[in-house]
């Protein structure tokens, strides 16, 4: 097939693939109403609102529903009601969709506290101008994530019974009095209380402001929300007027939210979606696929093809990366393989090659990225043996801000390595491949298949890895330590036996190389911020990045003098022999005295 273009038309007619980064498209579905009046009074203070969205948003960012009484006693309480619920509505679905559901919104509620805290300073002279309650859930799949500060309510009706899922913040003081514990734009921060509960089809969530719950026993919510009313603007309306004739004497507002249907969509479904885009054929250099030239083949797998090709209008040089066909029927390295370039489209760094939208359609599955000129890390460590160690630093702060920038949209690349580096002239260090990637937003979604735990070269992966426990940020930041012990070194910190380890206490016999004894040139400062860097247990690893970055420029004191290291970290192995000496003993002895009772 040299020198001839690949037609679409000979294997599988292209379509479309759908919009979600993941193409998971979610079955959730639900019906909503709402309602608010001022009842007796002559402003109506509080403020809801309600947001169902179309694909990808419904997958990736679920349905929101939220509801906000402003504080009577606050004299801008009307507008803290009204900026808490536009903003939470619009700031959420702008969020990195890569967020979980929780990071998202915590962090844009941490933001409207501020923003009204800072309103109040300049408005009142005691600093309760923009004070009001918060209660907010997100539907999202098949939970729901609940936000809440105040005494705003949100309840779920599931058949028949009424569950109040949230707490008044509220304090009684004087005779019948009763003021809040906790609000939005009280303080600079605020504690939200969140929850997490299970969502089923016919489930009825409503949310309330206490000109509702304040007046109505429990028992008529319940009777109210379950009756067979399908207009839930209606059925809002309905409860607000009762709540009036009990003899509520405040703004009186609802919102319902009814789940018709969760999850997303089945095995077989996903399946259909999946194989919209036939995988392409092998492919030569010269061959043409959807206006692409391929020029050569950079790489081959088990997992994958990478070619270098050329957009044939602009002459442009681009990476194209094709999956195996010994993938062709598992959803699971699909549905991997197509986040790997949603991941390069989300993140924006100069340190993180970027993926590229085909530019005349797409026929088959691939992904294509922007090429990065310039040789690998692992080819400059073989043409610099002894490499200058400030030259090192250089490269491990680069490959940091790297991780930084994925970090900061909650994704850990999980595969740092010297292949997964390019060095630009121009833009320095730049990581590349991101099929091991996890995405903590995405991750929360759920699928009627068994995810892929991709691992990463062993070793290069961090013990937790192994041992099937979670990972973090200090996962990464084992990886690039052992990436910079190996350019000064060509060797492992713990040698070959590292990669043989598949339980703790095979971890615990490790003993650390000191880098100076494969280099001298290596200072002893230097070694020891390496040595915490990869260090077995994760807690012993920096904390942060900033920390190690600093300890690579800085010679830390505590690195100078071996005796300055903690014990753990100065013997591993004579630690975990006591420690597991010491567990004996206490077993012997307690077993001693069961049987002497």
């Amino acid at each position: 097939m040299r020198g001839i273009d690949v037609d679409p038309q000979m294997v599988q007619e292209g379509s479309e693939l759908p919009s979600t980064p993941m193409n998971l498209i979610s079955k959730l579905r639900v019906d909503a109403g709402c309602h608010t009046t001022a009842g007796k009074n002559e402003s109506n203070d509080d403020c809801l609102g309600i947001r169902i969205p179309e694909e990808p948003e419904l997958t990736t960012k679920g349905v929101v529903a939220v509801i906000a009484d402003g504080v009577s006693a606050a004299e801008a309480g009307k507008q803290a009601a009204e900026i808490c619920v536009k903003g939470f509505l619009n700031d959420y679905y702008s969020a990195p969709e890569a967020w979980t559901t929780q990071s998202a919104a915590m962090k844009v509620a941490e933001s409207l506290n501020r923003w009204l805290f800072s309103l109040s300073q300049g408005y009142s002279s005691d600093g309760r101008g923009y004070v009001t309650t918060f209660s907010a859930v997100v539907f999202k799949a098949t939970t729901a994530y609940l936000f809440h500060v105040g005494d705003s309510r949100i309840y779920r009706l599931r058949a028949g019974r009424l569950d109040l899922l949230t707490r008044d913040h509220s304090v009684q003081f004087g005779k019948g009095k009763v003021g809040l514990a906790r609000a939005m734009g009280m303080d600079t921060k605020v504690e939200i209380d969140f929850k997490k509960v299970g969502i089923e089809k016919g489930d009825r969530f409503l949310l309330s402001t206490d000109g509702i719950h304040g007046f109505m026993e429990d028992r008529e919510i319940a009777r109210l929300l379950g009756a067979e009313e399908e207009n839930l603007d209606r059925l809002s309306e309905e409860i607000s007027k009762r709540a009036l004739e009990i003899g509520s004497n405040d703004n009186c507002s609802v919102a319902i939210v009814e789940v018709e249907s969760t999850g997303v969509a089945s095995n077989a479904e996903l399946y259909h979606q999946f194989h919209r885009k036939p995988f392409p054929p092998e492919l030569y250099p010269g061959m043409k696929l959807d206006g692409y030239e391929v020029l050569s083949e950079l790489q081959a797998t088990s997992r994958s093809q990478t070619y270098l090709v050329k957009d044939l209008k602009s002459n442009e040089t681009l990476v194209m990366k094709t999956p195996s066909v010994n993938f062709e029927d598992d959803n699971a390295y699909i549905e991997r393989f197509i986040m790997e370039a949603w991941v390069g489209h989300k993140v924006k760094s100069d340190r993180v090659a970027t993926s590229v939208k085909p530019a005349y359609g797409q026929s088959f599955l691939y992904t294509l990225l922007e090429y990065v000129e310039g040789s690998t890390l692992e080819q400059w460590m073989v043409e610099n043996r002894k490499p200058d160690v400030r030259k090192v630093v250089e490269i491990g702060k680069q490959i940091l801000q790297g991780l930084r920038a994925m970090h900061r949209l909650e994704m850990l690349h999980q595969d740092v390595k010297p292949g997964n580096v390019i060095l630009n002239e121009k833009r320095g260090a730049v990581l590349i491949d991101f099929g091991s990637t996890f995405v903590a937003g995405i991750q929360e979604i759920p699928t009627p298949f068994l995810r892929e735990r991709a691992l990463g070269t062993l070793s290069y992966s961090a013990p937790e890895y192994f041992l099937d426990r979670k990972a973090s940020r200090k996962s990464d930041l084992f990886s690039v330590g052992v990436v910079l012990y190996e350019m000064l070194t060509g060797k492992f910190p713990y040698g070959d036996a590292y990669e043989k380890c598949t339980t703790l206490r095979d971890f615990a016999a490790l003993k650390y190389v000191p880098a100076p004894q494969h280099n001298s040139l290596v200072p002893i400062w230097l070694d020891g911020a390496l040595r915490k860097c990869v260090q077995i247990n994760v807690q012993s690893r920096y904390d942060t990045f900033t920390e190690f970055e600093y300890d690579l420029e800085h010679p830390n004191p505590k690195f100078l003098s071996k005796e300055e290291l903690p014990f753990i970290e100065r013997n591993p192995a004579l630690f975990w022999k006591i420690a597991a000496g010491v567990l004996a003993v206490t077993q012997a002895v307690t077993i001693f005295w069961l049987i002497n009772r």
